[in-house]
């Protein structure tokens, strides 16, 4: 069947480019520098990498804690739904236009910078940290507050009925519903951190804030030191693989997870206990909104200097068309790979899997970095850059559209195949009349999430990127770093702007 001659195209095709960039990584004639070993930089560089992640990763969830639970007793809460909706989007929301927020609010001259002193700087770890949990802290919200609505109403009764202290509630009845989730999501966005690019390369401030994404970036980019380049990226693959491999031994993760209205019947709240939680709720509301309301009056500013509208026009068209693209190939093979995997069944089906979700394992530049080496000899990148971005970025979201459209796909099959099969409908009327419908609730909102994503890269541009050619992170970035402000101000709302209407078209059924 050609369904299934599809779904082995895209399983050679990602095994290809993964096999390709693990043999350049295995040298290809030129190995890597293990003299590395003995460099103090590699092991400062090392230390501050897992520091960062692991400072991260606990003050997010750590801070998302208490306001999840609030999330979930207080029921007359004021913009709860929108709130869960707007850390969606913040999870989301492309690192430049943060990072251009956060310069605004923090930087020397920013708004806060009077109440901070003179000793403040947003470059370096402070500054890393704030912008992680910012993008990480959403995320933990949502999940955890899905998690403590998932508590039924009888543990609840039988906890007032025992009158239980608040520590033995939280023990006996709130710690069993947390506890399989606290480790898959504390590794998760380690992880992301561990992994993190724009926002190490932008505001780490020097090398004693580099991390390994970053200097592998440098080793290539700027020195052209195979051989560096080559070491760092082994040593990210296999610490990031193993970390990976630790953590998804605790469970898995749903990235749309967002909480119900919770069960019929829960605790009221102490009274202080709930002015201190609404308090909590306002500070919460006012991290993640001041980094981006800061762009309004700074990108109006920026309408009344010579902005390069031409650029930003070109920039505009182009992260959209990469983007877009990279989506539909993206959402072709999760549907294509999800189908082959449950018709196939068996090992086909592990393996299928295995190639699907492997992308959370390889970070992106370790990938960027073994194809770039791989293909040098024969493809002039400045010229086919944008052909490996599209597809390099496709296999980097796969595993996210992936873990979204399996379930669903499982579930049709369990339900309607046989039905479909026997109505002996053509491919076209089978995909229009019973398979769009039914997966429809499930693939907008992973093609939302798959297109902002993408809008945002910047790690794969980096390397395959021209300048004939930016997008609009590209040109953020090169803006603030002109500190032209007022201009990275206007082009970060642009950006912004695409996120929220991608969001907003592709998640109907909950739209922002």
């Amino acid at each position: 069947m050609w369904q299934h001659r599809l779904s082995l195209f895209f399983l050679a095709l990602s095994s290809f480019v993964t096999l390709s960039a693990f043999w350049a990584l295995g040298g290809q004639g030129t190995g890597p520098d293990y003299s590395l070993l003995s460099d103090p930089w590699f092991w400062q560089l090392l230390s501050f990498t897992f520091k960062q992640a692991l400072l991260s990763s606990l003050l997010a969830v750590g801070l998302a804690l208490p306001l999840a639970r609030l999330l979930v007793l207080d029921r007359q809460l004021p913009l709860k739904a929108f709130f869960l909706r707007w850390c969606l989007l913040c999870f989301v929301l492309p690192s430049l236009v943060l990072i251009t927020g956060l310069i605004l609010l923090l930087g020397r001259q920013g708004w806060l910078a009077p109440l901070l002193g003179p000793e403040w700087q947003i470059y370096g770890l402070q500054g890393i940290l704030i912008a992680h949990v910012f993008l990480n802290l959403p995320l933990a919200i949502r999940l955890l507050s899905a998690q403590w609505a998932s508590i039924p109403s009888q543990s609840w009764r039988l906890a007032s009925q025992l009158q239980l202290s608040l520590w033995q509630q939280l023990y006996h009845v709130e710690w069993p519903a947390l506890r399989p989730i606290l480790a898959p999501l504390f590794g998760l966005i380690f992880l992301l951190c561990f992994n993190s690019f724009a926002v190490v390369l932008t505001l780490g401030g020097g090398p004693a804030s580099s991390t390994l994404e970053v200097a592998i970036y440098q080793a290539l980019k700027f020195d052209f030191n195979p051989g560096e380049a080559l070491f760092l990226a082994w040593t990210q693959l296999l610490l990031a693989g193993s970390l990976f491999w630790f953590f998804q031994r605790f469970g898995k993760l749903s990235w749309l997870a967002v909480a119900d209205s919770g069960p019929s019947w829960q605790p009221r709240p102490h009274r202080l206990t709930l002015y201190l939680g609404r308090l909590y709720y306002l500070l919460i509301w006012l991290f993640l909104s001041l980094p981006l309301l800061v762009l309004l009056p700074r990108a109006v500013q920026g309408l009344n200097a010579q902005l390069p509208w031409l650029l930003l026009l070109q920039a505009s068209s182009w992260s959209l068309l990469l983007a877009a693209s990279a989506t539909l190939l993206c959402l072709s093979m999760a549907l294509s790979l999800s189908h082959f995997a449950i018709v196939r069944g068996g090992l086909w089906a592990r393996f299928t899997r295995l190639i699907a979700l492997h992308q959370l394992v390889v970070p992106g530049m370790v990938l960027a970095v073994g194809v770039y080496l791989f293909f040098l000899p024969w493809i002039y990148w400045q010229d086919w850059g944008w052909l490996a971005l599209i597809l390099l970025n496709s296999l980097v979201a796969l595993p996210y559209a992936f873990s979204q459209i399996q379930p669903a796909m499982f579930q049709y099959h369990q339900s309607y195949a046989r039905l479909s099969q026997s109505l002996a409908l053509t491919p076209w009327q089978h995909w229009r009349d019973v398979l769009w419908p039914f997966l429809k609730p499930c693939l907008l909102p992973s093609a939302g999430l798959v297109l902002v994503l993408l809008l945002g890269d910047m790690t794969l541009f980096s390397l395959f990127g021209s300048a004939d050619l930016p997008t609009l992170p590209w040109v953020i970035y090169e803006l603030a770093g002109s500190y032209r402000l007022n201009e990275a101000a206007l082009a970060s709302l642009l950006l912004l702007g695409f996120s929220f209407l991608g969001l907003v078209w592709l998640e109907r059924p909950r739209a922002l």
